[in-house]
Formats: C-alpha cells, sequence, structure tokens
C-alpha cells in the first residue's frame, strides 16, 4: 500500500481553479469501463467480500470462487510464475472482466521487508497476457520507463501508485501520472491508484491523465461522486472530457 499522509498532502498542491462564468448546471461523470456502465470512474479497491455500491471493484484473486460477483476485478501479487500461471487460468475459467497483476509490494523486500524479489519481465508478461485472453492490468509501478514495458507486453492498463516507493522517498501518484501519462497514453489505458480524501482528489487525479481512478477510501462512492460533481460544476466541466490541466493551478504548471 501507499503511504496516506503522502499522497493526500500531495493532492493538495494541485488545486482546482474555479470557473464561475459558463452555462454549465448538470455534470455527467459517466463512462463506460469493461463493458459496464458506470456512474463515475472510480474504482474500489476492497478489503472484503460484500460492495453495495454497484459498479466495479478489484479484490483479492483468492476471494473470487465463482462467477456470481460479476463487479469483481480480481487482483492478484506477483509469485513465482510457477504459482501465478494457475492462478491466471483459474480467474480465465470464472470468465472474470480482467485481471490485475499487483506488483506494488516489492518495494517491502529486503532490508524493508520480508517480500521476495520478483520482478516482472515484458517476456513475462506476455505470457500472463497471453494465458489471460482478457484485459490485464498491471498495478504499483511509477515508472514511465515500466509503462512502457507493459504496453509493449500487450496489457491493457496500468494503475499509477507510489507504494513500491516509499521506503526510496518516491513520488506519490499524482506526481508521477503525468510523465507515464506522456509515455504511454493512447498505448494503453492509465489509471491513478491510491488514498482519496474526497471526490475532488479524484477530479485532480483526473485532470492531470488519468482515465480511471482506483480509490483506498472508506467512503461511498455516492459521496464521492457528489463531491466530484461540485467539482466539475464549479470548474466549467459538463463531460469527463472537459477535464483537464486547464482547470488546475501548481506552480510547476507556470514554471514549465
Amino acid at each position: 500500500m501507499s503511504h496516506p499522509d503522502r499522497d493526500l498532502e500531495a493532492l493538495e498542491q494541485y488545486q482546482l481553479v474555479p470557473r464561475l462564468l459558463h452555462d454549465v448546471y448538470d455534470v455527467d461523470s459517466g463512462c463506460t469501463l469493461l463493458g459496464r456502465r458506470l456512474s463515475a470512474p472510480v474504482l474500489p479497491r476492497l478489503s472484503a467480500d460484500t460492495h453495495g455500491d454497484g459498479g466495479l471493484a478489484l479484490v483479492d484473486g483468492a476471494r473470487v470462487i465463482d462467477a456470481r460477483t460479476p463487479w469483481a476485478i480480481p487482483i492478484v501479487r506477483s509469485t513465482k510464475m510457477g504459482e501465478l500461471m494457475p492462478e491466471v487460468r483459474r480467474l480465465t475459467e470464472l470468465d472474470v472482466a480482467a485481471i490485475v497483476l499487483d506488483v506494488s509490494r516489492l518495494g517491502d523486500s529486503s532490508p524493508y521487508g520480508d517480500e521476495p524479489w520478483r520482478p516482472r519481465t515484458r517476456e513475462d508478461l506476455a505470457e500472463l497476457a497471453a494465458a489471460a485472453g482478457r484485459p490485464v492490468w498491471l498495478y504499483g509501478i511509477a515508472s514511465p520507463d515500466d509503462a512502457r514495458v507493459a504496453a509493449e507486453a500487450g496489457l491493457d492498463a496500468v494503475v499509477v501508485h507510489g507504494g513500491a516507493g516509499r521506503h526510496l522517498r518516491g513520488p506519490a501518484t499524482i506526481e508521477a501520472l503525468p510523465d507515464v501519462v506522456d509515455a504511454v497514453g493512447g498505448m494503453l489505458a492509465v489509471y491513478a491508484g491510491g488514498p482519496v480524501a474526497s471526490g475532488i482528489d479524484v477530479f485532480r487525479y483526473l485532470a492531470v491523465g488519468a482515465e480511471a481512478v482506483v480509490i483506498e477510501s472508506d467512503r461511498s462512492l455516492h459521496a464521492l461522486e457528489t463531491e466530484l460533481h461540485y467539482a466539475m460544476r464549479m470548474t466549467g466541466c459538463g463531460l469527463l472530457s472537459d477535464i483537464g490541466y486547464d482547470a488546475i493551478f501548481a506552480p510547476l504548471f507556470g514554471d514549465a
């Protein structure tokens, strides 16, 4: 997991610029992801088995044991390929919509933890994508170079997440996100992952290029969506496609 305080502090540096002279009254944050219509591009990462808000959610792959949870996108750890491939095949047989490979825990390898050091290669990812036969997402990268490898391996999306770099004092998710978007935008989908305090934080991630946000939050999706709509109205963004850098004030943009 990421360091919540670090990510939330970084998000606060991206301030929204209110635009009040426009004709936007109603906003639409709807989108389609994996063939499912969502009221907002927000997917929780759950630790429990239930999901009462509808939409889609990322859950521990071991908890997906049948096909009765079509909203569940299984997330699997980056273990030995001999263990990972059978799990991917099992989930494929359950006809899940996508499979997410989590590499964020590699940051907890020795001497800062006991996670085995198993980095993935382009060939590993290509083999997983071929076995899955459905969209594969890579969760936990913060480097444009890693995103390029994922694109070259044929993956469908990356979830940018700063967790693996916390012992290195690496960038927070929102700091790493723009470079990843610049590197691979259009080659595969780029999502943001991490804690959010409100729907305004969701807006911030979208404004710097994320197509969706995998949230770590106990707040309801309804509350986050309501706050996202507020941010859209206040910045004159009627649709998701209207959200961009021009809605954000940050010194680094002015100095570029």
